[in-house]
C-alpha cells in the first residue's frame, strides 16, 4: 500500500468536500475504499482503537480527521 497515494485521495476528498458542502465524517464504507482495506481491517482498527470513529444507529462513523491521523501514524512506522 502506498500511504503517499492516500494524503492524495484524502485531499482530492478534501477538495471534493469544498466544492459539496462540509463532509466532516465518513462512513465504513468510504474508510474501507480509501484505505483499500477490507471490513475485518476497518473493524479490527477501531477495536484496538488505531482508528477513531463511532456508531451512531447502526452504521459507524469516522471523522476524517481520523483517517489522516491513522495514515500519518502508519507512515511514521
Amino acid at each position: 500500500k502506498n500511504l503517499k497515494n492516500i494524503f492524495k485521495i484524502i485531499k482530492e476528498v478534501f477538495n471534493m468536500t469544498e466544492n459539496h458542502g462540509e463532509k466532516e465524517l465518513l462512513t465504513r464504507e468510504e474508510v474501507m475504499e480509501l484505505l483499500k482495506i477490507g471490513r475485518s481491517t476497518f473493524y479490527r482498527l477501531l477495536q484496538t482503537g488505531q482508528l477513531k470513529g463511532f456508531k451512531e444507529g447502526n452504521r459507524y462513523k469516522v471523522p476524517i480527521s481520523a483517517v489522516e491521523e491513522y495514515v500519518k501514524m502508519k507512515m511514521r512506522e
